[in-house]
């Protein structure tokens, strides 16, 4: 049985994906203190931003395709129903 879908899941996910990326890192900029407040005096402090940027982007970037993901799985759930 072969399942046709609607709407191609590449197009569906690049745009949606930053609707939800982007409120996600603000939020999660703004309530973490190790990157808003740090005093960027030594080299150690520069490091220590880049690495809770890079956390910050992996880890919200997947919870960000996951619930796009799941929008389009329910979707095409849905169509498929009717």
């Amino acid at each position: 049985m072969e399942q046709t879908f609607s709407q191609p899941y590449k197009h569906y996910f690049w745009k949606r994906f930053f609707l939800f990326f982007i409120p996600l890192m603000v939020v999660g900029i703004l309530s973490e203190p190790m990157i808003i407040q740090n005093p960027f005096e030594e080299l150690e402090d520069y490091g220590a931003f880049v690495l809770f940027l890079g956390i910050y982007m992996l880890v919200l970037g997947g919870w960000a395709a996951f619930i796009v993901s799941i929008m389009w799985r329910s979707s095409e759930f849905r169509s498929m129903k009717k």
